[in-house]
């Protein structure tokens, strides 16, 4: 894998079975606020599908899940980014949002690795639109 020194971990890597390809990741890792709501709101979302198909047992782990979000971030070296975006680059999110047709939590994300000269590690394709705004746009 290709040297890169600070990158932000993408939600869909998070949710994967690849997450721990960033255990032998070279860069510094880190998450935004933004990445950290769609992880929970996935995993609520998930746990409330499988209760509303009385897979209780299922739902239990969509529950640990979040427990140990914490654990999963600090064992893999992963820190807490501040976004701190100004009304100038909310609307250059928005208008990523409009022109590019990507998800909001992503255009989100692109303005800050912008800002803060962060490449992305994701599965997503929506970074192919966004490849501009990150120093790099690593797939795993």
């Amino acid at each position: 894998m290709e040297e890169h020194r600070r990158v932000v971990v993408d939600t869909c890597v998070l949710v994967s079975r690849k997450l721990e390809a960033l255990r032998t990741f070279n860069a510094k890792l880190y998450v935004t606020p933004v990445i950290l709501l769609e992880y929970f709101n996935w995993a609520l979302e998930s746990r409330n599908r499988a209760l509303a198909k009385g897979d209780a047992e299922r739902a239990k782990g969509y529950e640990r899940l979040i427990e140990l979000l914490p654990l999963t971030l600090l064992e893999l070296g992963i820190e807490i980014t501040e976004q701190r975006l100004t009304i100038a680059e909310l609307r250059e999110a928005a208008s990523l949002v409009l022109q590019r047709s990507v998800d909001p939590g992503d255009a989100l994300n692109a303005v800050t690795a912008r800002k803060m000269g962060l490449g992305v590690v994701t599965l997503d394709r929506d970074w192919q639109r966004l490849s501009d705004y990150a120093v790099d746009v690593i797939s795993l």
